[in-house]
This record gives structure tokens, C-alpha cells and sequence, in this order.
């Protein structure tokens, strides 16, 4: 069974060299984070080196998140990310950018323009670092590439409350379509045992009802004595848990300003798979819009997500239930469903005679708001 909540494992001491790096892809990891409130330039450099010298011996895309500290006071007046920060990002192949949102909304504007100026094209995610956030949390969710729901964000709030609110959010994500990802310490026991608690797994567990995208690990595989095994006991728990998930009769009606007809034909795939077997929806774009969509109807067959751009393709990593690859832009329908079929097979997500929907905007590279959808059967 394919785990389709994603897990993402924060680089440090226990877990930087690419063999070590491949121990966790091969347990289970996702995605990276990179903090870059710790360390040197040198050492952030070989560590992204790593991940991409990783990606390309499992071939598979690995999003890369960095996590930059919250913006000084001795900054210049209107900087929201120090310099250091900036240019680093902007020289390396950074798929999100991590920051804390003292200022809700304003800040992810600032920092996103920071970024543009500076030539990145990262995606930016929200920190919910502080209480206040979750006053502001569909402004942050409408502004945001997607958030992070911390432990330090959480503890500001009123105990009895905070379960809620970590559901609050993940159900706000679903209806704006973006990325939810749970970074709590979930797994503090595999600091020093090669077992979690019952708690923690029941934890885990939850974070997947919730309808979070993606767990992170920190510290757990950052300095822990176990990194691999955290990683292992988070994947195995998630598949124990989706096992048992009643995923398809939980509708969701996209808001928030997303493209209304993505939507719409996002929310009828979840149903046609009702009514037919369907093996696996396939999905072409450049942006990755569609597949974002369509992963939050939480559809029960897994999701290829397609695109011609790396960088699309990587920011995937995060997305519920979405196996991502790279393909050359199509010149024509007819090619675009013949790669596709041909990945999928590749992937072993179908076989001859299964039926899988294939999903695209036509015409094709003319928009990003993907408006058809055909039936393939496969030969």
C-alpha cells in the first residue's frame, strides 16, 4: 500500500551524509528541511548537495524546505529575511522557504516578494510560531504556500483547545487546497530509544485523521540516535492508519479563490472513482494547482502528479497522496497520454486493463487551469 501522508526529516549531525539520507528515503522520507538558524554557509551548502545527489540515485523528486529564524530587529526597516539568508536560498535549489508569521499575512507578502527580487522561486510556507496566528489563520492560509503547525505555536494557547486547533487547521488547509504539515516533536522518546511510546504513535495516528499532508521530524533525525527507525515507525503508522481510513466519503468544497473549474473538476473525480475502479489519476501541469486540488478531495487511488518544471515537480513532495516525476512538455494530447500511461506502468501504479484518468488544460501550455480529463484504459 502506498503511504500518502508524507514525512519530511530535518538534516543535522545524525543525518547529512547522502548515505545516511538514503537510509531515510528508503524508510520512508519525502522531503528535507534544512534550519538555517544553525550551522555555516558551508555546512547548508554540502547538505544540499546531498539531498541532490540523493534525489538522483532514488530517482525521485525530494522537496528541500529551509527554515529561516524569525526576521531581527537589526535588520534594515521593511526586511522580513536577513541578507545571508536570501542570497543563499537564491544561489541553491530551495523548493519552500519556512517562516514564522509574527506579522500574519504581511509577512509571507514580504518575504515572497524578498525572494522574487532576489531570483528564487521557492515557495513560501507559514510557521505557526505564535497563538496569534490562529486568530489569522485564513488570511495566512489564503497568503501562504502552505503551514506548519509547530509545538511553540500551539503551547501559547489554552490547553483543552489545542487539539482543535490542530484540526481547525488542517481542515482550513483542505478547503483553501494547501499543504498542512504537522512539526510537533511528535517522536521526542527516539531521541535515545529505538521505540516510541504509545502515545507518540497514537499521535502519529491522529496527525493522518486529521488530514495533515506531512509529518516533520526535527530533532528526532536531526540529532537523534535513531533517525532511520523514527522514520520507519512514522511510515508504518501512517499506513496502518490510512489502511483503515474511510477517505473517500469525506467531501470537501475548495475555496479561497482557487480556479473555480480546477475545482469543480477536481471535486467529480472523487466521485466518478465511486461509481468506477480506477486504478490511478494521472495528472499534467506546470504549476501543480491540479494535483494540489485534486489531493484534497482525498481520493483513494494514488495520484501522479506531472509536470515539465523540477521545481513543480519537488514542491509535490509535500502533497497528500501525490507521486511526483519530471516529463517533457507534450507537443500534442496524444503524446501527453502516452508518457503519462508510460510513467504509470513504469511505476507499477497500473497494469494492462486497468482504467486510470488522465488530467490536463486544453489546450495544452496554453493555462494552468486544467479543464478536461479522459478515461485511458491500459494496454
Amino acid at each position: 500500500m502506498l503511504k500518502r501522508t508524507k514525512v519530511t526529516a530535518t538534516l543535522g549531525p545524525s543525518a547529512s551524509r547522502p548515505g545516511e539520507l538514503m537510509q531515510l528515503v528508503r524508510a520512508g522520507s519525502d522531503a528535507f528541511l534544512l534550519d538555517l538558524s544553525q550551522d555555516s554557509e558551508m555546512v547548508w551548502h554540502e547538505r544540499h548537495e546531498a539531498v541532490r545527489e540523493v534525489e538522483g540515485m532514488a530517482q525521485q523528486p525530494l522537496a528541500l524546505l529551509v527554515d529561516v529564524p524569525a526576521a531581527e530587529s537589526s535588520l534594515p526597516e521593511g526586511a522580513s529575511i536577513a541578507t545571508a539568508h536570501l542570497k543563499w536560498i537564491a544561489d541553491h535549489e530551495v523548493d519552500y522557504v519556512l517562516v514564522p508569521v509574527s506579522q500574519g499575512s504581511h509577512t509571507i507578502a514580504q518575504v515572497r516578494n524578498a525572494l522574487k527580487s532576489a531570483g528564487s522561486e521557492a515557495a513560501v510556507m507559514a510557521r505557526l510560531d505564535h497563538g496569534g496566528n490562529y486568530r489569522d489563520i485564513d488570511s495566512i492560509i489564503q497568503a501562504a504556500d502552505g503551514v506548519v503547525v509547530t509545538s511553540t505555536g500551539l503551547s501559547e494557547l489554552e490547553t483543552w483547545s489545542i487539539p482543535v486547533m490542530q484540526k481547525m487547521v488542517a481542515r482550513q488547509c483542505q478547503i483553501g487546497a494547501k499543504p498542512c504539515l504537522v512539526g510537533r516533536g511528535i517522536l521526542h522518546t527516539m531521541l535515545q530509544s529505538k521505540e516510541p511510546s504509545t502515545s507518540e504513535v497514537f499521535d502519529i495516528a491522529n496527525v493522518v485523521f486529521d488530514h495533515a499532508d506531512a509529518i516533520v521530524l526535527g530533532a528526532e533525525t536531526a540529532e537523534g540516535s535513531y533517525p532511520t527507525q523514527a522514520v520507519e515507525v512514522v511510515s508504518k503508522t501512517v499506513i496502518a492508519t490510512e489502511s483503515l481510513m474511510e477517505i473517500t466519503d469525506r467531501p470537501i468544497k475548495v475555496g479561497f479563490g482557487q480556479p473555480p473549474n480546477t475545482a469543480a473538476l477536481a471535486y467529480s473525480i472523487r466521485h466518478i472513482l465511486k461509481m468506477q475502479e480506477i486504478a490511478a489519476v494521472a495528472v499534467y501541469s506546470h504549476s501543480g494547482m491540479t494535483a494540489r486540488l485534486i489531493a484534497k478531495n482525498w481520493i483513494d487511488c494514488p495520484v501522479l502528479g506531472l509536470s515539465d518544471l523540477a521545481t513543480t515537480v519537488r514542491q509535490m513532495g509535500v502533497y497528500h497522496g501525490v507521486l511526483a516525476r519530471q516529463m517533457k512538455a507534450p507537443g500534442s494530447t496524444a503524446e501527453m497520454l502516452a508518457t503519462t500511461t508510460s510513467i504509470a506502468k513504469m511505476l507499477g501504479l497500473v497494469v494492462p486493463g486497468d482504467r486510470m484518468i488522465v488530467v490536463s488544460e486544453l489546450p495544452l501550455r496554453a493555462t494552468d487551469n486544467a479543464n478536461a480529463f479522459v478515461i485511458e484504459t491500459i494496454e
